[in-house]
């Protein structure tokens, strides 16, 4: 009778002790998977309550990503992201203390492949202004010049049409010269006679 009692006794303890142990349930990202963009956070579900949890993680070249805040409730660890990630691959090494103060750790590895298409939208746009920039200098150039050439034109047809006034006045001014002259001499060989 002792024995049935010791056994029906440990049956009942052994699953309340293996489920006193807290195992990962899911995780945000999931395992392996590939990202289009960066994540804001990185939680973890488990299947029973923990008591705390952290995490760190490390980007391809092992070099350790800031986690701007880490929190942890009764079944859930999240960690809050200082900065966007940039494409490649990424390891969450986390830890939590399960409700028996047991210390439980895991490895989560994701990818980053985020389409470059605003980068490359962004370098293009550059290249465009950075060509119309010498385009625009050279049109300012050619009006310049343009207009220099127009004023030097008008400045040559106002020069023009002043002179040609003073042409077409000198054979007036001639003949009347002419005339003045011819009426004195002969107002001179008149007054000549007369003596």
């Amino acid at each position: 009778m002792k024995k049935f009692i010791a056994i029906a006794f440990l049956l009942l303890f052994l699953p309340v002790t293996a489920h006193a142990h807290s195992g990962l349930s899911s995780s945000t990202p999931a395992e392996g998977a590939t990202l289009e963009g960066s994540p804001e956070e990185i939680q973890f579900l488990f299947e029973s309550p923990i008591q705390q949890g952290d995490m760190i993680i490390k980007d391809e070249a092992g070099n350790t990503i800031e986690v701007a805040d880490i929190s942890f409730s009764e079944m859930e660890l999240t960690g809050q992201l200082a900065d966007e990630l940039p494409n490649g691959a990424y390891t969450v090494d986390w830890s939590v203390i399960s409700q028996d103060s047991h210390e439980i750790t895991g490895t989560l590895t994701f990818n980053i492949a985020a389409e470059e298409t605003e980068v490359a939208a962004e370098e293009e746009t550059t290249t465009e202004e950075a060509a119309e920039e010498p385009a625009s200098e050279e049109a300012t150039e050619a009006t310049e010049t343009t207009d220099v050439a127009s004023e030097e034109q008008s400045a040559e047809e106002d020069s023009a049409s002043a002179v040609e006034p003073a042409k077409a006045e000198t054979p007036w001014v001639t003949i009347l010269i002419i005339a003045i002259l011819a009426i004195a001499a002969a107002a001179f060989f008149v007054m000549a006679r007369r003596k």
